[in-house]
């Protein structure tokens, strides 16, 4: 990761796509879930996403639905496309 003079993250590039860290929703950002390691960020806190960043249209972003885990963002709450 590239950081800029004023200590900020800066874009990942890979195969001409473009990802930034998000915060994963499912864990809110602690790295934990359920009383052990989020699945979907694996314990960092937060997600690499392609940008611009999408919200998951499924579960709107809260990575999670009534049957549990979203299937379609994996529980980040972001749009893996």
């Amino acid at each position: 990761m590239l950081v800029n003079e004023e200590g900020d993250e800066m874009l990942y590039t890979y195969v001409d796509t473009e990802y930034a860290p998000e915060k994963c929703s499912l864990c809110n950002g602690t790295g934990h879930s359920e009383g052990g390691i989020c699945q979907a960020c694996g314990g960092q806190g937060n997600v690499l996403v392609a940008q611009p960043a999408i919200i998951c249209p499924l579960c709107g972003g809260a990575g999670n639905l009534e049957t549990g885990t979203c299937r379609a963002c994996g529980g980040s709450g972001w749009a893996l496309f």
